[in-house]
């Protein structure tokens, strides 16, 4: 198993750790965002395809865009979604 880590304010009680499957990094996005309808919209796009404006970090390594659909995420590791932020 993978624990996934979304933001606090997605969820309707605080609930940030969730469990995904370890495998292809944008599959384990797609699949966790089946399981989970109420955040789909938060993950992927029109097409199904997740979101490139996500920070996503696999335990301490941030995933560059480039390199997603090639990273593979490992039984036992930790992957973070931080949603962007706007600011001025």
């Amino acid at each position: 198993m993978v624990t996934i880590v979304v933001p606090a304010v997605w969820t309707s009680r605080g609930r940030t750790r969730f469990e995904g499957t370890a495998g292809p990094l944008d599959a384990l996005i797609r699949d966790f965002a089946a399981r989970h309808p109420e955040l789909a919209q938060r993950l992927l796009d029109a097409d199904g395809v997740p979101l490139g404006y996500l920070t996503l970090c696999v335990d301490d390594d941030m995933i560059p865009r480039n390199q997603r659909a090639a990273t593979t995420v490992p039984p036992g590791a930790v992957v973070t979604i931080i949603a962007p932020m706007a600011g001025g």
